[in-house]
């Protein structure tokens, strides 16, 4: 009897369990998130990682060789255009420069002296000249010996010879008084150069050279940027349709500093690698300190838009088309939609979805006319 009994439980336990695996397996469909799609208000965001760069950024160095003697800029500086940033060593220079001076004083003044020697030639050749038409009027008639004309013909070949020979003395002194112009403006601009000075208005932000370092042309003494201050923004290219020059956008530095900024230019060529494109994001008042080169994360506003919404975990992608599944009739189907503004969690959908409908939150794994049973969440944000 007792054996009986147990019989009947076990075999009541065991149809129990067959129809509790038949209902899993057949039956039983479980919850899948979902929303009702409404009509919102997005306020478009363009996101992307950025470093904090200069438009024209300057290696100011030394056009000469020299050791550098003062040093008047440390980076950190403000500095205006012809500011005197450093010194180098001068005195060769300064010595080289008295002596090309001089050189030309003795110059000019040999020239004056030669230019007076050929005034005064020049004046007796006129004297002989006129002593000669004189002397040939006086000579054919037999007024005067052919001893006395030969005299005034040889004097007058004289005065022609000193003013041919001062003539010369002018013109070569005239070359060197040239060439020690040109040797004084040589001697100058050396002597210049050893004055290194601000190439525009800026910062300086960094200083790779102390006193006493020797210095040649093109070794860096300070690096300096200019007053145009971006964050240099690599945006997506899927986005560029969304973005314009003179867009407002909000920028947050690594140090946890936010500024407000515009988009200043938008580059014309993407990485081909990363299909990225930079994005140059102007500082509406710089950062203090400035950092060059420090991390960003910028978000560019694109605009606002009223739609039917849903979260970005919604969209999929089925054979090159995005869309939004929807539960109809205890189904899952796919829905192609033209999508619009997005802030970062939402995103608006002009067209392809009506408010109202039913949107899987995430429907990676979903297949077309799968049954499901939708679990509305009633807030999207919690449901993100």
């Amino acid at each position: 009897m007792k054996s009986g009994k147990k019989k009947l439980t076990g075999i009541i336990i065991a149809l129990l369990v067959l129809a509790f695996a038949g209902y899993k397996i057949f039956w039983y469909l479980p919850p899948t998130a979902a929303i009702v799609v409404k009509k919102a208000e997005v306020r478009g965001k363009v996101h992307g990682p950025g470093t904090v760069r200069s438009r024209v950024p300057v290696t100011v160095s030394a056009k000469i060789t020299g050791i550098l003697e003062k040093l008047y800029a440390d980076q950190g500086d403000s500095v205006r255009k012809g500011q005197l940033l450093a010194e180098l060593d001068s005195a060769e220079l300064r010595a080289r420069e008295t002596a090309a001076h001089a050189a030309g004083t003795r110059a000019e003044r040999d020239l004056a002296r030669a230019r007076a020697d050929l005034i005064k030639s020049q004046a007796n050749l006129a004297l002989a000249q006129s002593n000669y038409q004189r002397d040939l009027e006086v000579f054919k008639p037999g007024y005067i010996s052919p001893a006395a004309f030969d005299a005034t013909k040889a004097a007058l070949r004289i005065a022609e010879s000193d003013v041919a020979a001062n003539e010369a003395t002018v013109k070569a002194l005239e070359s060197v008084v040239n060439q020690a112009k040109s040797e004084t403006r040589a001697a100058e601009a050396l002597f210049g150069y050893t004055r290194i000075l601000a190439p525009m208005d800026g910062v300086v932000t960094v200083r790779k050279a102390e006193v006493g370092n020797t210095v040649s042309p093109g070794t860096p003494i300070f690096q300096m940027v200019d007053y145009q201050i971006w964050a240099a923004s690599w945006i997506d290219e899927t986005k560029l349709a969304q973005l314009r020059e003179g867009q407002k956008a909000s920028i947050t530095l690594r140090s946890g500093r936010v500024f407000q900024g515009e988009v200043a230019r938008l580059n014309k060529e993407a990485d081909t690698v990363t299909r990225e494109l930079e994005v140059d994001v102007k500082f509406d008042s710089l950062p203090n300190p400035l950092v060059i080169g420090e991390e960003t994360e910028v978000d560019i506003d694109t605009g606002r838009q009223t739609a039917p919404v849903v979260p970005l975990s919604a969209i999929v992608e089925r054979n090159g088309s995005k869309g939004i599944m929807v539960v109809a009739n205890g189904r899952a189907g796919f829905r192609p939609v033209v999508l619009g503004l997005q802030d970062g969690r939402r995103v608006t959908v002009p067209d392809g979805l009506r408010e109202g409908a039913v949107a899987i939150l995430n429907p990676a794994g979903i297949a077309q006319g799968k049954k499901v049973r939708p679990e509305i969440k009633s807030d999207m944000k919690k449901s993100m």
